[in-house]
């Protein structure tokens, strides 16, 4: 049941006078000012849950007055204010003979409630505080008091924003179409042209997830991303390889092998990322397995002057100097138009490897 109201002013808040402005507690001296447990509920769920920023502000701030004002003391039986109020929060769910046509089910019709049961205490007057056009009027409708709260964010709503004000309000949404613009733009850069000659054992051919590393866009950000995708379709190539290149560019190259993997289950003839994937397996010092994917992308793919330079990279390393310097010229021969391959370290490696067997 309500409790029994001390006060012969009782002042009942719902969740739009909080939002309004939350200092609405303070704003009926030597009253009583009572929140049905409802409208706690209620604020918890619209500080996280509304789009407009400034309602969720409200929200927010209005838990914090709340759970500071718990610090004096409990609040369901009732704290001092400043101003010589009491403020409290009713926690009943019954109201004894409640008028018909409420529904206790809602919120709104609990407040009603709430506020008819005080009203009906000795000398008491209850009075519904509001922003809420159709509450006031079944407050009325019941004989209760009204009173229609405008305080700080019926003004925010109407006021016109300063630059600073709107970008704060709009800035995540501009930086995201922005990216989209980037992204959209760079990867038909990579369609049309040829990237900027890299050293490929440094880096995974470059594509979209490396371009917006570059940009800053934070790992666990494009992650997610990628991984809501292949959410959508588990055969979304793009997401695949994207994954791998992602985890291959934070050193992680098992977690790149097997996204790489993947996309070649689906299709099977890739030699970039069957390259990309050899790579990964030689950082893991998989070298064998490294060799086997670049000859396979080269079976699928004999003009690929990527697959061509890292194989012989890869038989440098595990001691095959004539089999690395025949598939190094090779990889040269092949981006000579290109310029894909990178021409010095091909010459100098060829050049050591020349050196250090020269009877090869």
């Amino acid at each position: 049941m309500a409790t029994i109201s001390r006060s012969s002013r009782v002042y009942v808040l719902d969740t739009s006078a909080l939002l309004n402005d939350p200092e609405v507690i303070y704003s009926f001296s030597g009253a009583e000012v009572v929140v049905p447990v409802g409208v706690i509920t209620e604020l918890d769920k619209i500080k996280r849950q509304r789009s407009d920023r400034r309602v969720r502000f409200h929200g927010r701030k209005a838990t914090r007055m709340l759970f500071d004002l718990s610090q004096q003391g409990r609040l369901a039986d009732g704290v001092t204010l400043s101003n010589g109020s009491v403020f409290r929060v009713d926690e009943a769910t019954e109201f004894g003979d409640v008028p018909e046509g409420l529904d206790l089910r809602r919120t709104d019709d609990q407040i009603l409630a709430l506020a008819y049961a005080l009203d009906t205490g000795p000398a008491v007057r209850a009075t519904v505080v509001s922003n809420d056009l159709n509450l006031l009027l079944r407050a009325e409708v019941l004989g209760l008091g009204t009173y229609r709260f405008e305080g700080k964010l019926e003004s925010l709503l109407n006021h016109r924003l300063t630059p600073i004000e709107w970008f704060r309000e709009h800035g995540a949404m501009l930086i995201l179409g922005v990216l989209t613009v980037v992204f959209a733009t760079s990867t038909a850069y990579l369609l049309y042209f040829v990237p900027t000659p890299r050293h490929v054992m440094d880096l995974p051919v470059s594509d979209d997830a490396i371009l917006l590393r570059s940009l800053g866009v934070s790992p666990q950000v494009l992650e997610d991303h990628y991984r809501s995708l292949l959410a959508d379709d588990p055969t979304d190539l793009d997401a695949l390889v994207n994954l791998g290149n992602l985890f291959f560019d934070q050193g992680l190259y098992l977690e790149a092998a097997e996204f790489y993997r993947e996309s070649l289950a689906i299709d099977t003839a890739n030699p970039s990322v069957r390259t990309d994937l050899g790579i990964a397996l030689l950082r893991l010092g998989h070298t064998i397995e490294a060799i086997q994917a670049f000859e396979q992308a080269i079976r699928d793919a004999p003009d690929h002057a990527l697959a061509h330079y890292n194989l012989g990279v890869t038989l440098a390393q595990s001691g095959d100097p004539a089999g690395a310097i025949a598939e190094l010229e090779e990889a040269l021969r092949l981006s000579q138009e290109s310029g894909i391959v990178p021409e010095q370290a091909a010459l100098s490696l060829i050049e050591e490897l020349r050196a250090q067997n020269p009877g090869g």
